[in-house]
């Protein structure tokens, strides 16, 4: 449940539902205390489990000192509260983070009508809309106890006895953070980059917001780190950032091609293309997902001139097509 993955490292994984199956937290022993990046999702076996982990490590939890979250999540940042309350840390995240958390603004906002209207725009329907609402207010709001935040402001931060390069990154989030110890080449890369399966891209709030561009545009600045050893959220860790940022840019190249030939010459509405690529049997929640990443692809596309996106003023449906 937990190990050692490198000198004064440990990774806690803990259960998550879904796909993902699991999510690391990883501790960092240092010699006033330990540090811990990531407290998970708010659920009763992750709380037995940090209970079981902090009694195999031989330590208490008042030993843990900091608490850093890399994003707003709730798979992140779900116990932070609760493991502030047991052991009296501080619990540091970014502002937009914790904003996004715990008060988000309109466009942000399962369920806003900024949120209702622009979904209805991409073709998804009201009682698909509803659906989706009820299961991501279930899957997003966090419960009480709320941890007391510091805004991390710093450019550079110490745990576990080294110094730590703060690198804020988007496209998955606002401003998601990851962490580079450039005298051991140490990338805690969060949700960013991931092993084997690809980064779920932040869904888009309006026609001229490009989270996928965010994205590629942080994998090259973490490429240019050049680190050694990467610690994921999800998944094993691994040493060859190189390899796996080329697959996730074909990835993404493969699937903007895909999109493309879906296109035809006719303009489409984003649920359209949705169903040509993964067929119309998705149940809500990846429909949602499929949703946004279809768009991100299309607004990228829009920001390089090869997409132009039209608004039906009887029903304010959103149509693109190819330039």
């Amino acid at each position: 449940m937990i190990g050692e993955v490198h000198t004064g490292i440990y990774r806690l994984r803990l259960p998550v539902p879904g796909a993902l199956r699991s999510i690391n937290s990883f501790l960092l022993k240092g010699r006033e205390g330990w540090s811990v990046i990531d407290a998970g999702p708010p659920l009763p076996k992750c709380k037995e489990q940090w209970e079981t982990a902090i009694e195999d490590l031989g330590i208490q939890f008042t030993d843990i000192k900091q608490i850093l979250i890399t994003h707003g999540h709730i798979d992140h940042v779900g116990l932070a509260g609760w493991l502030q309350e047991k052991s009296g840390a501080k619990v540091i995240m970014t502002e937009d983070e914790y904003k996004q958390a715990f008060y988000p603004d309109e466009t942000e906002q399962v369920g806003s009508l900024y949120y209702q209207d622009g979904m209805l725009s991409l073709g998804i329907k009201a009682e698909e809309i509803e659906q989706m609402t009820a299961i991501l207010r279930f899957a997003t709001v966090i419960p009480e106890p709320w941890p007391e935040v510091q805004f991390l402001e710093e450019k550079s931060i110490e745990f576990g006895d080294r110094p730590w390069e703060v690198v804020l990154t988007t496209g998955h989030t606002n401003a998601h953070v990851c962490l580079f110890n450039r005298e051991d080449r140490l990338l805690l890369s969060g949700d960013q980059i991931l092993p084997t399966i690809s980064t779920v891209i932040r869904f888009p709030t309006r026609v001229d917001d490009n989270p996928l561009e965010q994205y590629l545009d942080s994998l090259n600045r973490l490429l240019q780190l050049n680190p050694a050893w990467i610690m994921p959220a999800h998944g094993e860790p691994f040493d060859d950032l190189d390899a796996r940022i080329d697959q996730l840019y074909k990835h993404h190249e493969e699937r903007l091609g895909l999109i493309k030939s879906c296109m035809g010459n006719e303009p489409r509405i984003v649920r359209a293309i949705v169903n040509e690529l993964f067929g119309s049997g998705l149940d809500v929640f990846n429909l949602f997902l499929a949703t946004g990443e279809v768009t991100a692809h299309l607004l990228m596309m829009a920001s390089q001139g090869q997409v132009q996106i039209d608004r039906d003023p009887n029903n304010n449906q959103l149509y693109f097509s190819l330039v």
